[in-house]
């Protein structure tokens, strides 16, 4: 904290977290902005009571949220709680989460500038324009942590109850921001594989490098997760017995015949081509090895 500083200013280190609805003014045009008042109304409802649960505190509110809390644990709890209540709620549209850690000033507004509208408090300082470009290339189902973010989350001591188990975290990879000078590492956070994929470039953002796909281990992925593996593996195998099945049996004259009975397909006639080119792949193999 710094001395040398008016006395409405302290510097301090804080999670900046920003939030954004996505695609609000196509909201508002659809449905009506009496109607969009009272969904934006019991959203911004809950997103206070969140940055009141997580210690936060709210810097300004239009159809996103500004905010910062003291830790990013607290940051990334708010952003769960937040992506659970848009769920639960089944609210009409989705938002974006993105957390940046930086040394910010803290700037009080004068008593009469509030009086006349103004916001209590104030955030300066380039941290909070990275934290927007962050935000800006988030997915409805993800939570984006810049670098900083990233390393001050894994400092933490303890868990923080309101951050699910189950959550995923990834380095989503290099990004340029505009106006900020040097490129900086985007994680993601999410509650399933799909979640965890790299945001793709936006209108002030590119993507320089990463992974394409992220991939969780078995052991890391959720019951859901896991059975559509299994099932997908599964019908994979029963896919390709079918496959042969169905040669085997247009090879067969009398299984063809009884094919086609049954299904009004024949199989020998369709399959003819296909069966001529394997057999060509297999005496070209056997030619090869017998060489």
């Amino acid at each position: 904290m710094s001395n040398n500083l008016p006395q409405n200013m302290i510097e301090h280190w804080v999670a900046i977290v920003l939030t954004d609805i996505i695609g609000s003014t196509k909201f508002v045009q659809r449905n009506g902005s009496k109607a969009a008042a009272q969904w934006f109304g019991i959203h911004d409802r809950y997103v206070m009571n969140f940055i009141a649960r997580h210690n936060g505190q709210l810097v300004d509110a239009s159809d996103g949220h500004l905010m910062y809390f003291p830790t990013v644990q607290d940051a990334i709890a708010f952003g769960f709680d937040y992506k659970a209540f848009l769920k639960k709620k089944k609210m009409p549209f989705q938002s974006r989460v993105g957390i940046h850690w930086a040394k910010m000033l803290i700037v009080k507004s004068e008593e009469h500038m509030v009086r006349a509208g103004g916001k209590r408090i104030n955030l300066e300082g380039i941290g909070k324009n990275i934290a927007a470009r962050t935000m800006s290339i988030c997915g409805p189902n993800q939570i984006l942590l810049s670098k900083s973010a990233f390393l001050k989350f894994k400092e933490r001591t303890k868990a923080n109850r309101f951050i699910p188990r189950e959550a995923k975290i990834a380095l989503a990879g290099l990004y340029q921001f505009k106006g900020v000078k040097k490129p900086e590492q985007v994680y993601v956070m999410g509650l399933e594989e799909a979640h965890i994929q790299p945001p793709p470039s936006g209108e002030k953002v590119k993507r320089l490098g990463g992974a394409r796909k992220i991939k969780v281990s078995l052991r890391n992925k959720t019951i859901k997760e896991i059975f559509w593996w299994i099932l997908y593996r599964i019908a994979f195998v029963l896919f390709v017995f079918l496959v042969i099945g169905l040669f085997h049996t247009s090879k067969s004259l009398h299984a063809n015949n009884l094919f086609f009975v049954a299904t009004g397909i024949d199989l020998a006639y369709y399959l003819h081509h296909i069966n001529t080119f394997i057999e060509y792949l297999y005496d070209v193999y056997k030619n090869v090895i017998g060489k």
